[in-house]
């Protein structure tokens, strides 16, 4: 029902009939406990408040699945409780309609908050953003180690999602169609294809933060496309040696073999 959408105007009515406001830096199941960190606002504060609380009129239509905090008790004049609200991921609001609702600048409430003593919700902020920033270094190295001519379309397979997890599904399918015809394109020779393939794909197993992405989950759905006998084939066999400036066989260049010590070039029975 549109009456029961989150409003700026709904969060600043319930406000301006307050006399008090409690903040907890806990959950609405835990506000009781005695340990808890928690701020009183009241007088000229809670319309301080209700400038940070200023939301995205409409709400974003969905319900986040925790249970958010810090949480926001309202009080009226009798000491009633007139209203629970509750923080989640210190950019969006829950309790004022039937959705959340992005808070217009939850930096900006974080701060006032961290200012007045609750500090948890910044610290949890600096923390992810510096997981964000990690998170960012590795997709733009799982892109730079795309084999040639699939950096453009790795970097739309590797887009994070966004809030509508839908239209980023489908975006994602369809950059993994690109990806799958663009190696095509570029590696017909099967071999060759799987082998750059392999070599993409074992670019995780070097990153310190562990775990499978969605785009390195992209990188074996290629691979799982390929022949299972093909995939050994490449696995098991020799890239041929590239010739050197001389015309002969570089031995050096011969790849999963043992090194000759000894400058004697097998197939020559002589030096390289």
């Amino acid at each position: 029902m549109t009456e029961d959408v989150p409003t700026t105007a709904r969060v600043q009515d319930v406000l301006n009939r307050a006399t008090r406001v409690v903040i907890v830096e806990a959950s609405p199941d835990k506000v009781d406990s005695t340990d808890l960190t928690r701020l009183v606002v009241t007088g000229d504060d809670i319309a301080d408040l209700a400038r940070h609380l200023a939301i995205v009129d409409g709400g974003t239509g969905d319900r986040c699945r925790c249970n958010g905090w810090p949480t926001i008790m309202v009080h009226g004049p009798d000491g009633e409780l007139t209203a629970c609200w509750t923080l989640h991921h210190q950019t969006g609001l829950r309790g004022i309609g039937n959705c959340d609702a992005d808070l217009r600048d939850g930096p900006a409430l974080t701060e006032w908050l961290a200012q007045r003593g609750l500090t948890r919700s910044q610290d949890v902020q600096e923390m992810l953003a510096e997981e964000e920033a990690e998170a960012e270094q590795r997709r733009m190295r799982w892109i730079q180690a795309a084999p040639a001519g699939l950096a453009d379309v790795a970097a739309d397979v590797s887009q994070p999602p966004g809030r509508d997890y839908e239209a980023w599904s489908r975006q994602l399918d369809d950059a993994r169609d690109r990806l799958a015809a663009r190696i095509r394109q570029h590696y017909p020779d099967a071999i060759e294809r799987i082998r750059a393939l392999l070599a993409w794909a074992g670019i995780c197993s070097r990153e310190s933060t562990g775990g499978w992405k969605w785009y390195d989950m992209a990188v074996m759905r290629q691979l799982h496309d390929e022949s299972p006998d093909l995939v050994l084939a490449a696995l098991a066999a020799h890239p041929r040696a590239r010739p050197n400036s001389t015309g002969r066989p570089n031995c050096s260049a011969l790849s999963n073999g043992p090194r000759h010590t000894t400058g004697i070039c097998p197939s020559r029975r002589g030096r390289c």
